[in-house]
């Protein structure tokens, strides 16, 4: 069942990229797929791969929960889209508001934010790249504070392991 959840995030985000392109002209899915593999389970998986389906489609939330894609998933994907009337700060901060979210826009980011196959940077490539470090950092520390407030868990040593 999780394995065919998976595959229908994967299909229906490649039908709704198909054509798109991202600011250095690459095709928009590679970076939605990167996303969606930097994901730890399977929550991350499936966010990572519908995080922009929204923004890039006429689809709705109904129309996706009647997809069979789960509620938590689909709070979480409300909550890294950005809205229209929305700037960027407002954004972030909504983001914060839900953990699957946070975790996934990190991914997000940190792809976005991956120089290696760059050749060369506008100055606006430079302005979003510090917009997107500053939000990198700041989501970031709410995922080390949330860590340090969970208890410790005692590990179970098995005898002759």
């Amino acid at each position: 069942m999780e394995a065919h959840l998976l595959e229908r995030a994967i299909r229906l985000a490649a039908k709704v990229h198909k054509g798109q392109v991202d600011r250095f002209n690459k095709p928009y899915i590679l970076h939605v797929m990167r996303v969606m593999m930097r994901g730890h389970d399977l929550e991350e998986q499936l966010l990572g791969a519908l995080h922009d389906i929204l923004e890039r489609s006429t689809l709705t939330i109904p129309e996706l929960a009647a997809k069979g894609f789960p509620p938590r998933v689909l709070k979480a994907l409300e909550h890294i889209t950005r809205r229209g009337d929305e700037d960027y700060e407002a954004y972030i901060g909504r983001v914060a508001q839900d953990g699957l979210a946070v975790r996934v826009k990190l991914h997000d980011l940190a792809d976005k934010m991956d120089l290696l196959h760059v050749d060369e940077l506008s100055m606006a490539d430079l302005k979003r790249y510090n917009k997107q470090l500053a939000a990198y950092h700041g989501l970031r520390r709410l995922v080390e504070e949330a860590r340090a407030q969970m208890p410790v868990q005692p590990r179970r040593i098995k005898a002759g392991a």
